[in-house]
């Protein structure tokens, strides 16, 4: 869009939802009570794109980056639907932790001029393009027992002119899995400080991978990954030794993409080493000595990998996945998001 702005005027009219304080004092916040889900925008009747999110939450809830949660609707399709905002935003689930990227921004904050501890508040600003035909719904979910306090802006385009084609809608699909389940048995698990890899192990399917995507029946781009990873000494394997793999409209073994470590895919090498900002990969949380007897590999992690320069195209079907360690050797906590761009493809035009 930026090498637009020279040659073209943009269409549509920019408006903004916001939570500033309409008696015009300086209550610019909405409260959530617990439980509670808002509604931050709704839009009917013409189309549009959602251009940029800005939030900063409160909450004295020390688990409210995994307890405030995100649903997005397009065109009356659930798009989004409850995922927990840290890890929607690229920070995680255990802090705020500052992000300079192109569709995520994060600025940790010293909430009244003071540093703050443990998980921390700060400003999210998001700004991934979302276009859709005709409607927009952005809520927020306080599944907190605390209160939720939240000072946002929503801005968008409106009144459109009507699109040739359906657009691709924007997706952010969730996963959690508390401990993955090692898919061999050796001599080296009953030695956890053992940090050997069992060369001889085999993989040759996505079986038992840890599952990013598995998109069915749809067009369109995948365009991201955050993972967070937990590896706790008492557990089997090493997370980051992991392949990537992503099978394209029904491809079979091997897969049209496979890639070779876990920190290789995210654009590291030789392992997570500290914390790492880049236009589209990065390391966003980076906590070590969880126990008195960790290894080398383990503590609380959080990568991202954004692909705008080099998105992943399907005509169909997507299938993205991850080893959980060579493999899948690992039992470790896994949590993710998969980011795309797709609309429905009707079957009688399926490639």
């Amino acid at each position: 869009m930026v090498t637009m702005l020279p040659w073209h005027q943009i269409d549509g009219t920019r408006k903004r939802a916001s939570s500033y304080d309409v008696s015009g004092g300086n209550m610019d916040c909405w409260t959530f009570a617990p439980g509670e889900t808002r509604t931050l925008l709704e839009h009917e009747g013409s189309p549009g794109a959602l251009l940029h999110i800005w939030f900063t939450l409160y909450s004295e809830d020390p688990s409210y980056l995994r307890n405030t949660a995100v649903s997005i609707q397009f065109d009356g399709e659930v798009t989004v639907a409850e995922v927990p905002i840290g890890i929607f935003t690229g920070t995680g689930p255990w802090a705020v932790n500052d992000l300079v990227s192109q569709p995520v921004s994060i600025m940790r904050s010293r909430r009244l001029n003071k540093d703050q501890q443990g998980v921390g508040f700060g400003s999210v600003n998001l700004t991934w393009y979302m276009p859709f035909s005709s409607n927009c719904i952005v809520q927020i979910h306080n599944r907190s027992e605390k209160e939720l306090m939240m000072h946002f802006y929503v801005d968008y385009l409106a009144e459109c002119a009507p699109p040739s084609a359906r657009p691709l809608l924007f997706h952010a699909n969730h996963n959690l899995c508390a401990r993955t389940v090692p898919q061999r048995r050796h001599a080296s698990e009953t030695d956890m400080t053992n940090d050997l890899i069992d060369y001889d192990s085999r993989n040759l399917s996505n079986e038992h991978n840890y599952v990013w995507a598995d998109i069915d029946g749809f067009e369109g781009n995948y365009v991201g990954t955050v993972l967070a990873v937990e590896s706790h000494p008492d557990r089997h394997g090493k997370w980051y030794e992991g392949d990537d793999m992503f099978f394209i409209d029904g491809r079979s073994w091997p897969p049209a993409l496979h890639g070779t470590g876990t920190e290789d895919y995210f654009g590291m090498a030789w392992g997570v080493h500290r914390r790492y900002q880049g236009w589209n990969l990065g390391v966003t949380h980076y906590e070590r000595g969880i126990t008195d007897h960790d290894r080398f590999y383990d503590g609380r992690f959080v990568v991202y990998r954004w692909h705008l320069a080099d998105p992943i195209p399907f005509r169909r079907s997507l299938h993205a996945s991850i080893e959980a360690g060579h493999a899948n050797d690992c039992e470790q906590s896994y949590e993710s998001v998969a980011f795309w761009y797709g609309r429905r493809v009707e079957p009688t035009n399926l490639p």
